[in-house]
């Protein structure tokens, strides 16, 4: 079998660590977890073709197996690249199945454009609701234009629509008249990853952090669906004034989050480490005692991060959103807030900071629950649907 997945990002395998790369070509969780499919795909013995957009020129690349086909950006919307050549280079290759990893509009219609020219079986994995809140004009422009015109087509052309959870397929407004396709499929995390032998003063000195106090950590970029704020107004609520939050990412809203965190009066409890190289990533969580994700729309559909605090056996406090839910499992594996709810964030985090006992318990079950969410399992019930489907 012969894959062939558009994405409009993917990762240069080589430059993870790289700071200045990062800047140049944004990715998050969507690219990454695109990368680990593609990746244990080819362990499955299949042929995986990668299209995409570069930084500069035209680049094939080869790398654990994949072959990673670049195409030369032609202009930019906000940070996301756009390549004409995407539309044509694809169609000189023979595939057997088209995969695309969507609403990303410069790669889905390439997508569906090779799959009807070629009469191929197209898959999609939805993962998220765009938004028209946040960024740039042109940017908020072009999501409420695809939405509008565009995305229902590539829905409706789709065999297979993948998602990250059951609740969020019954609640985004763009699946509702797709359910017959869908398909519930959970993103995956490498569980070794996230073992680590040193202890948690070990790792805050490590990474200079506070080595008195409770951490309680954001991991992500610092955008407005992810409601980075929200926490630090929860933290002004906090009358455990040793806490911290530590805000591992970077994003537009860095500057306004160090204004907003003065204004209240917790700059001194607040910590901004900018970007995390992914091996140091299992050290921030072992750092922790708190993991939050506080995101406001459903932008968020699955966060990844979840999965990675859990597999760390932390303690997870996130909003009651989305598919996030399904994950964060309230009073088993974390605790749910209402989103944009201060006083109830404030509440929940209070909670785990007066109760060790509870924390530890969440945090064990949450390393339990991560178990099911190995790559080996999510790629071979995908793999199953690709046979479906040929």
């Amino acid at each position: 079998m012969r894959i062939g997945y558009f994405i409009g990002h993917f990762p240069y395998p080589h430059r993870l660590q790289d700071d200045i790369y990062i800047k140049k070509y944004a990715h998050g969780g969507v690219e990454m977890a695109a990368y680990h499919l593609a990746r244990h795909m080819v362990e499955k013995s299949e042929d995986v073709d990668i299209f995409t957009t570069a930084i500069g020129k035209n680049d094939e690349e080869q790398s654990n197996g994949l072959k990673i086909h670049r195409y030369a950006t032609s202009f930019k919307v906000a940070s996301a690249n756009v390549s004409f050549k995407l539309w044509r280079e694809p169609l000189n290759y023979e595939l057997d199945l088209v995969h695309a990893h969507s609403p990303i509009p410069y790669s889905d219609l390439p997508a569906l454009r090779y799959a009807k020219r070629y009469k191929v079986p197209f898959v999609v994995s939805y993962h998220f609701d765009g938004q028209e809140t946040g960024g740039s004009f042109l940017r908020n422009s072009g999501v409420i234009l695809y939405n509008r015109l565009f995305l229902s087509k590539v829905l409706d052309q789709a065999e297979v629509i993948l998602v990250g959870t059951r609740t969020y397929a019954n609640e985004s407004p763009h699946l509702k008249e797709f359910h017959d396709k869908i398909r519930v499929v959970p993103y995956g995390i490498n569980l070794k990853e996230f073992q680590i032998s040193c202890s948690p003063k070990e790792a805050r000195q490590k990474l200079n952090l506070p080595l008195e106090g409770d951490l309680i950590l954001f991991f992500g970029s610092l955008v407005p669906y992810k409601g980075p704020e929200v926490l630090i107004k929860a933290l002004k609520l906090l009358e455990h004034k040793s806490a911290h939050v530590v805000f591992a990412g970077r994003g537009p809203m860095e500057m306004d989050l160090r204004q907003l965190s003065q204004e209240l009066g917790v700059e001194n409890q607040v910590i901004f480490a900018g970007f995390v190289p992914e091996e140091l990533k299992k050290y921030y969580y072992r750092a922790a005692d708190i993991f939050c994700l506080p995101s406001v729309t459903m932008a968020e559909s699955f966060g990844i991060v979840n999965l990675e605090a859990m597999a760390s056996s932390l303690p997870v406090v996130a909003s009651r959103l989305g598919g996030l839910p399904e994950v964060v499992r309230n009073g088993e594996n974390g605790l749910l807030v209402e989103p944009k709810v201060v006083g109830d964030l404030a509440s929940k985090l209070s909670l785990l900071l007066e109760n060790p006992t509870l924390r530890h318990k969440l945090g064990k079950n949450g390393r339990k629950i991560a178990e099911n969410y190995n790559w080996d399992r999510v790629v071979d019930l995908i793999h199953k649907i690709y046979e479906e489907v040929l």
